[in-house]
């Protein structure tokens, strides 16, 4: 039986929070409105994410954006600035010279106005709102986002984020930022969880036959075959970096956008699958790729980011994020 359930909980940035729980009798999803974040996924008892205790350390660790909603643009843009109609936008610069997930107060920062909430035929739902306007940290034109979170009947947690914008043009590319341990996590009273084993139980598959090319943090613009490299998920394998034709680790991560071979809602494109806990999460989404993020190598947990390439608008081969007035756009993950 699905249900809805919604609790105060706590302060952020002055304003009290709400926490909504979202949930069937296998699966309970809880959605803050600060950051619109993700704060907890439980899956027959297992807790599957990364979370914090209470609303003011997601303010304070804010940086991390722990489960939230990332944007407007997801990622890195170089430099902070790019050319959009011909104009030069400047972005806010937070991190070494570059714009990075929407900048020093991203929409995972900010209180969203809860539009809608309740059980319908689609399932158990959530319905929030951000309205951004024109200038904010540097982007052009009002911005109205909707972030929804359903979760179903049969365990999935479909989240679409909706963009419109008025008087100019913009760019757009926004994802949620859970990091999973499907090995599920320890609670830890007024503490953050423990993790029960680490990246090595995962087995990653993705549907990826390119990642692209990093000079530092900023994507190059090329596409390069994973074959034979250490980003090669097309089978399932532990989500582990090592060197090439080597067995120990590098001494790396993984933090890199994959290029999907043929994103849609009808097929997933990752599954991840943990040998310990036997918990498979499978990721069907329409967006081009997913930045892969792991807390070390091999770490205690992961990020699957589905979303547009980074810099995009310093590429003009990479699928476009702009977006124009009277044209909204959807982006789907399931």
């Amino acid at each position: 039986m699905l249900h809805i359930s919604e609790e105060s909980w706590g302060q952020a940035g002055g304003m009290a929070v709400t926490r909504t729980t979202l949930q069937n009798e296998r699966l309970s999803v809880s959605v803050l409105d600060f950051g619109a974040t993700v704060q907890k996924i439980v899956y027959e008892g297992k807790d599957l994410i990364f979370s914090l205790p209470d609303a003011a350390l997601y303010e304070r660790y804010h940086r991390a954006c722990i489960g939230a909603t990332v944007g407007r643009c997801a990622g890195r843009i170089a430099n902070g600035r790019f050319r959009l109609n011909g104009c030069e936008v400047e972005l806010s610069r937070n991190e070494d010279g570059h714009h990075l997930h929407g900048g020093f107060r991203g929409v995972h920062t900010r209180m969203w106005e809860r539009t809608r909430a309740g059980v319908t035929d689609a399932g158990a739902g959530l319905c929030l709102r951000l309205i951004s306007p024109d200038g904010d940290e540097g982007y052009p034109g009002d911005l109205t986002v909707t972030a929804e979170f359903i979760v179903t009947e049969d365990d999935r947690l479909a989240i679409t984020y909706t963009a419109r914008v008025s008087g100019k043009t913009t760019v757009v590319s926004m994802t949620n930022h859970c990091y999973f341990n499907l090995n599920g996590m320890e609670p830890q009273p007024d503490a953050p969880p423990l993790s029960d084993g680490d990246n090595r139980d995962i087995r990653l598959w993705l549907d990826a036959d390119r990642v692209l090319e990093l000079d530092g943090a900023i994507p190059t613009g090329r596409l390069l075959p994973v074959e034979g490299t250490p980003f090669d998920f097309r089978e399932a394998r532990p989500l582990v970096r090592r060197k090439p034709d080597a067995q120990e680790p590098d001494e790396n991560g993984f933090d890199h956008t994959f290029v999907f071979r043929d994103p849609a809602l009808s097929h997933p494109s990752v599954t991840a699958y943990s040998v310990r806990s036997g918990i498979r999460l499978e990721c069907f989404t329409d967006q081009p790729g997913t930045q892969l993020f792991t807390m070390g190598n091999p770490g205690n947990a992961f990020a699957l980011e589905p979303q547009h390439f980074p810099d995009s608008p310093h590429h003009p081969g990479f699928p476009s994020v702009e977006l124009r007035e009277g044209a909204p756009r959807a982006a789907h993950i399931v």
